[in-house]
């Protein structure tokens, strides 16, 4: 079973592995990964995130099995002044179609009721993403519009939740 927990910077070395083992899936739905994605990118993002969670501008998490194992991060970022948050999150591919995205979104939603005063958490996926949109759709997000097609020729696609007056599937 995966648990979240706080991102470090010592796990920069697990989401690099995470990553690597991912490439192909990465490619196809995350515009930050490159080909050349290494130690030194995880490393640089993590401290990004520490930064910006320092400001409370944004909160990052590790998806982990029981054995310390990281499977995928999550992360609400971009905490507008209206206590709005952008979701974000990517599972590495050898832990996909089992759940562990679905239970982990659930765990950072109630996280954010309790810990923060963030009301709306908001999600981008593309259009032929259908897992994805499966994942926010068991959370209790719902589909509110779209973008303009992407550099990948993706249509994306926009979903919400309200925390604080949306009871989260699992509390049900």
């Amino acid at each position: 079973m995966s648990t979240i927990r706080p991102l470090e910077l010592a796990d920069a070395r697990l989401v690099f592995a995470a990553v690597d083992c991912s490439r192909d899936a990465l490619r196809r739905w995350m515009e930050w990964y490159h080909d050349d994605y290494g130690l030194s990118d995880a490393e640089a993002w993590i401290k990004h995130t520490l930064a910006e969670q320092d400001k409370r501008k944004g909160f990052h998490f590790a998806i982990a099995e029981a054995d310390g194992h990281l499977v995928g991060v999550l992360g609400l970022e971009g905490i507008s002044p209206d206590n709005r948050a952008m979701l974000g999150y990517w599972v590495a591919t050898p832990a996909t179609g089992r759940g562990v995205a679905t239970r982990s979104v659930t765990d950072v939603l109630r996280w954010a009721q309790q810990e923060t005063g963030i009301r709306i958490v908001w999600a981008v996926v593309a259009e032929s993403n259908i897992a994805s949109q499966r994942v926010l759709e068991a959370n209790g997000f719902r589909h509110v519009g779209a973008r303009d097609i992407d550099s990948r020729g993706d249509l994306p696609l926009l979903y919400e939740v309200e925390l604080h007056h949306t009871e989260l599937p699992n509390e049900r």
